[in-house]
């Protein structure tokens, strides 16, 4: 049995995120062009590497260097985990930094949870069309690996630079309806990705995609007010579906779209 899925979106080359769920399925020796990177959620995985046998539970992350040779197994009945897939060539562009990391050392080391919370933060934006969000979670996971894992030094935290991170306030202001990529937005304010979400956040507390939900969300309670259908309310806004708009609207405000408007007084 096996329900597995290999996400990857064509304006984000070199990334793919494997979702496994499988049973008695075994990959043979093989190696991959790209850092692994993988939290176990359900079960027991299982491979060879470096000329051991690996045994690794739910609660242990799973680390691979490129081409680095490997057989992969379920050491369980059922195995479940989330491998993140990225390209050695991306990591320039995606880091931003000069010296890049060394690779793991440690195949599968003990994790307090934060990686794992990462991988199932960018799996959920890999299931919407929110570049922004999804651009975001990918360098805060790759960030904290590598450097918890990888030998990669801390980032020294940004200035708030305020003339840009206000410009940059005012387009989410201004094009808060619109599909917006990081990439986008670092070139409008000619800062690298990592560089503008870290003086952001220092400048206003939240992340740039963050700051575009809450934006959305502030519309829409003045939309659905003026009575407009919950789905025209989330299409209009950028959202997904209805369901990424409802759980979007809760997330921010505690209650869904139409308990809000029931509130209100008037039919959900």
């Amino acid at each position: 049995m096996s329900a597995n899925r290999l996400l990857a979106r064509p304006w984000l080359p070199g990334v793919e995120l494997f979702h496994a769920d499988f049973s008695g399925q075994a990959f043979g020796r093989h190696s991959h062009d790209a850092f692994a990177i993988g939290a176990i959620l359900h079960g027991v995985g299982g491979y060879q590497c470096r000329g051991a046998r690996h045994a690794i539970p739910a609660g242990k992350l799973s680390l691979m260097n490129p081409e680095e040779p490997h057989t992969g197994h379920a050491e369980s009945e059922r195995l479940v985990y989330r491998m993140l897939y990225i390209e050695e060539a991306r990591l320039p562009v995606l880091l931003g930094r000069k010296v890049l990391p060394r690779g793991f050392r440690e195949l599968n080391p003990a994790d307090d949870g934060a990686v794992a919370a990462g991988l199932a933060r960018l799996a959920a934006e890999f299931e919407r069309n929110d570049a922004l969000a999804l651009e975001s979670e990918l360098l805060a996971v790759l960030e904290l690996v590598f450097v918890r894992h990888g030998g990669l030094r801390a980032a020294v935290p940004a200035s708030r630079d305020g003339g840009v991170t206000a410009r940059l306030r005012d387009y989410l202001e201004t094009h808060y309806t619109e599909a917006i990529g990081l990439e986008q937005l670092a070139a409008l304010v000619q800062r690298h990705p990592r560089h503008l979400i870290d003086a952001f956040r220092r400048a206003y507390g939240v992340p740039p995609h963050t700051y575009l939900l809450q934006r959305r969300v502030r519309e829409a309670k003045r939309r659905l007010l003026q009575g407009e259908p919950l789905l025209d309310v989330a299409l209009a806004l950028g959202f997904y579906d209805q369901a990424h708009f409802s759980g979007t609207f809760k997330r921010f405000t505690g209650v869904t779209p139409g308990h809000f408007r029931r509130s209100a007084g008037m039919p959900a």
